[in-house]
């Protein structure tokens, strides 16, 4: 039989080293398994969600949810056009999309997808400039004005007045140039998110020559959806979300972006 140096056959030692590894494994706090990683599609691209490449309230949310994750859960930020994202929900891909409302996916959104609580409270507004102040109470007030809105952007009542022939819509291709036809008069008056508005008029330094209608046109939440089996995500991110509203953290960085402290 073969000896080892010290007189231990070779068998014997493999038994040994295989033993002192077993005990350890069970002693030292080893954590040998990474954090499963899991992705986040947004196709908001604009401020405050998207401000540059980095930076921006969805790399935030990221960060924030990636510090909490304990070694379990580690997300990544993608942000591609809508028609992609649908895409990608149709073939039932695992995915989260942040910032949305069960509203905006169909009939039957609410059962299909997983939905968290509310993680941001938001509404569509209309603001004019301070020297032609203007307040929408209802849908008549908009008759002898010319609206800007931005492109793609669809509002049920408005549209369903604009193809009556009642109202007059001019379309932006950004929120940023949406601002800058209202300033240029050639708008009377804009409708947009107020997350968006209100960022933008402050970045802009624009707070003296904007006026927010305090009738807002409608209000609604913004939720994280979750596409296909991911149980254990959604639990994280329902107990996350829950005790962000409190988090002094959270309320920081929402209150760089102008948002209101609520959430629920």
């Amino acid at each position: 039989m073969h000896q080892t140096l010290d007189g231990v056959s070779r068998a014997a030692l493999c038994r040994y080293v295989f033993l002192i590894f077993y005990v350890l494994s069970f002693i030292l706090p080893f954590k040998t398994t990474a954090a499963a990683e899991y992705n986040i599609y947004s196709y908001h691209n604009t401020p405050p969600f998207i401000i540059r490449d980095g930076e921006g309230l969805s790399y935030d949310l990221v960060r924030y949810l990636n510090k909490y994750g304990d070694n379990r859960f580690q997300f990544k930020l993608s942000v591609l056009p809508r028609k992609r994202l649908d895409i990608l929900l149709k073939a039932n891909r695992d995915m989260i999309v942040p910032w949305v409302s069960p509203e905006w996916f169909g009939m039957g959104s609410r059962s299909r997808y997983l939905w968290t609580p509310s993680l941001l409270s938001d509404a569509n507004i209309y603001f004019s400039r301070k020297s032609d102040s203007i307040d929408i109470k209802k849908m008549k007030d908009l008759e002898t004005l010319i609206l800007g809105g931005v492109l793609g952007h669809q509002y049920s009542d408005i549209d369903r007045e604009i193809e009556k022939g009642r109202l007059t819509r001019t379309n932006a291709p950004r929120e940023r140039n949406l601002i800058k036809m209202l300033i240029g008069k050639r708008i009377d008056i804009a409708i947009m998110e107020e997350s968006s508005a209100r960022y933008l008029v402050r970045a802009e330094k624009l707070e003296q020559d904007i006026y927010f209608s305090p009738h807002k046109h409608s209000r609604f939440q913004r939720h994280l959806l979750i596409n296909g089996y991911l149980p254990d995500v959604h639990q994280f991110l329902n107990e996350t979300i829950l005790q962000m509203a409190a988090d002094p953290e959270w309320i920081a960085i929402k209150s760089r972006y102008e948002l209101s402290v609520e959430i629920n």
